[in-house]
């Protein structure tokens, strides 16, 4: 997506207020990802997304990040996280 390397990405919707949507994707993204090196904010109804660049040192944690998303190993991983989420959330699609 042009973001120049990989990135955290929080999403959040369900909630009416804008500013209560971006408050609540700012938390989940803490402490997580280098803001200096870039991050996103999309702006939308019903769902707003945060994008932040992973940081350096995350990067030499876990190495090379690929996106899974639409393969196997995508819907394996979320058939576990499934048992996690609260009700309703388990048919979202990674």
């Amino acid at each position: 997506m042009g973001f120049g390397g990989p990135v955290w990405h929080a999403s959040v919707g369900r909630i009416q207020d804008e500013a209560a949507r971006e408050a609540m994707a700012r938390r989940i993204l803490a402490g997580v990802g280098d803001a200096a090196l870039g991050e996103w904010v999309e702006r939308g109804r019903p769902v707003l997304h945060i994008r932040r660049r992973v940081s350096d040192t995350e990067a030499a944690v876990v190495g090379p990040v690929i996106d899974i998303r639409g393969t196997d190993e995508a819907e394996a991983r979320m058939r576990v996280m499934r048992l996690y989420l609260p009700p309703g959330l388990g048919r979202v699609a990674f």
